[in-house]
């Protein structure tokens, strides 16, 4: 798949795996673990399956995290995939922004990219347009995200944020009917923060 921005993918994510392990491999043991604990249980406890795994696997707090959301995430995959590219909406957040060196403005539906090189998100943008996404939006997240999905109705959403974010979203999207996914920031703050680009991509293909 070729970036219409003539932006390569950067770089995964700094966050360091369990001990003796990559990123990718914690990642791989997590989504294993949240697997077979759906397997085997159709009234699942998220909270106590996650203490389970958390405690088996020995995770730090950022991963414990993690695995919540990857819980929330398969609860949520089938309704997901059912959903056409072009009825998903993509939330991306300001924060990932190159704070120093970004050459986009910002107007009533956020921040309009453009694709100046200097971060991520002109790369995962360009992805989601190709795809052929409803809707791509660069902002703070908040009441500004449940405006944009009122205004534009989708049928899911995928969504790049914090903890906090993701889990308000969730139950926010549930009420009225959007199937959502969410990806964590690997590296969270108020500036130039970072995501797994492939996580991303992996989210963005999801479909039957």
């Amino acid at each position: 798949m070729q970036l219409t921005c003539n932006q390569q993918i950067v770089g995964s994510n700094p966050t360091r795996g369990l001990e003796g392990f990559s990123v990718e491999n914690t990642v791989e043991k997590i989504k294993e673990a949240v697997s077979k604990a759906f397997d085997t249980g159709t009234h699942l406890n998220i909270a106590k399956a996650t203490e389970k795994i958390a405690k088996k696997l020995g995770l730090s707090e950022r991963w414990v995290e993690y695995t919540h959301i990857e819980f929330r995430n398969k609860m949520n995959e089938i309704a997901y995939k059912k959903v056409p590219y072009n009825e998903r909406l993509l939330f991306l957040p300001h924060c990932m922004r190159n704070a120093t060196r970004c050459k986009a403005i910002y107007d009533s539906e956020g921040l309009q990219c453009v694709c100046c090189n200097e971060c991520k998100i002109g790369s995962i943008k360009a992805i989601a347009k190709e795809l052929g996404y409803k809707g791509i939006f660069v902002c703070p997240g908040g009441s500004i995200v449940l405006e944009l999905v009122n205004r534009y109705k989708p049928k899911a959403v995928l969504g790049v944020c914090c903890y906090k974010e993701a889990m308000i979203a969730f139950d926010v999207l549930k009420d009225i009917g959007v199937a959502p996914q969410a990806v964590l920031l690997s590296r969270a703050g108020c500036i130039n923060t970072e995501v797994n680009t492939e996580e991303v991509i992996e989210k963005l293909l999801l479909k039957e």
